[in-house]
């Protein structure tokens, strides 16, 4: 069966979108289906990315032309919904997909049921709850989030899957979880941090991050290992502090192996994004920063549970908590265990299970 997913990723919105989208399309092809991409091209995509992973990338054109204000997100598309969905459907028309999977803020029911004579199922991917959907399967994996939240918003039919019990994650994270869990039990001190904030971060807060780690009490022989997108613009910026900083960091881009250096870390400064759900899976502790809106759901409910400790973009709050955790490190393995209970990095094959299943 066919799957084509429309998923962007921009200097904007980040690359979170399109990354879980990967993931899905990996267990899917795992699984048998036939999966290719619908993304729209601007600085910032990542349909280099796809195409790498193997992927038939179906481009939609460049665009500056202003959206509607008919969503908070729309903006989002680089133009009205009407003119994606044509554009959409004039390649869909051609493949008769059985499932089509959107994950873009900027999409709501309007452009689903355009496109819905052109596909026989519909999966959404959302995490705002804050507009209608006509899908068949809406997937929200955000902790927190409830069916009835969405129940008014899809059609009554529409099988609802949410919580971070479905969360999208590759498969060697789930391979790392055991290894990374039994590490942390013997080990309860900060002597490796790991920084990533996205594949984007167009903010630089990976710098705020570095300098707080360099004004902390953490011994100079600590190591920082800093992960960032090919596509961060403060890229070079951030390679030149390293080199000046008293600690020993190290920053690499576009890593393949990304549930390897999470195991081998002690604490990680991440933005509150999907990576949440990795880190939580091999429950490495984690001081949280918000760097877009739509993180701050994720990053309140992550805290309440315990799983996560919230900071602000203030780099002497950063340098207080980043001291306390050196301080008294037996914090960090009650917050590994809170984290570590929420995901087991089973999810996707959870929703591919789903897919499998006749509605």
């Amino acid at each position: 069966m066919k799957v084509i997913l429309r998923v962007d990723a921009s200097l904007e919105m980040g690359s979170g979108h399109v990354m879980r989208c990967l993931t899905l399309a990996d267990e899917l092809s795992r699984c048998g289906f036939e999966c290719a991409f619908i993304s729209r091209k601007q600085p910032g995509d990542l349909i280099d990315t796809m195409k790498a992973r193997g992927y038939v990338v179906h481009e939609l054109p460049e665009s500056n032309t202003s959206a509607d204000n008919h969503l908070s997100h729309s903006h989002w598309l680089k133009g009205s919904w009407e003119r994606d969905a044509q554009e959409s459907e004039a390649i869909l028309k051609n493949l008769t997909p059985g499932w089509l999977v959107v994950d873009h803020y900027g999409i709501d029911k309007t452009w689903e049921q355009r496109l819905r004579a052109c596909v026989k199922n519909v999966l959404v991917i959302d995490d705002l709850a804050d507009r209608e959907h006509d899908c068949d399967v809406l997937l929200d994996q955000n902790l927190g989030r409830t069916d009835e939240m969405y129940r008014p918003l899809v059609p009554e039919s529409c099988q609802i899957l949410t919580g971070c019990h479905y969360a999208l994650l590759r498969h060697e994270f789930k391979d790392y979880r055991e290894r990374s869990l039994k590490y942390r039990k013997k080990k309860a001190q900060i002597d490796r941090v790991l920084v990533t904030m996205g594949g984007v971060d167009k903010d630089n807060y990976t710098e705020k991050a570095l300098d707080a780690l360099a004004l902390s009490i953490l011994d100079d022989k600590t190591e920082v290992t800093v992960v960032v997108g090919k596509q961060a613009p403060w890229l070079a910026e951030v390679k030149a502090q390293a080199t000046t900083s008293r600690l020993n960091v190290r920053v690499l881009s576009n890593v393949s192996n990304m549930a390897e250096l999470m195991s081998q870390s002690d604490l990680a400064i991440g933005a509150a994004g999907s990576t949440s759900w990795e880190r939580c899976c091999l429950g490495l502790p984690t001081l949280m920063c918000v760097l877009a809106d739509n993180q701050r759901g994720i990053a309140k409910a992550l805290e309440q549970a315990g799983a996560a400790a919230l900071v602000t973009d203030s780099i002497e709050k950063l340098i207080l908590q980043i001291n306390y955790l050196k301080q008294f490190p037996q914090i960090l393995n009650q917050i590994s265990t809170r984290a570590s209970s929420l995901v087991d990095g089973q999810g996707a094959e959870r929703v591919v299970g789903q897919l499998e299943k006749p509605l």
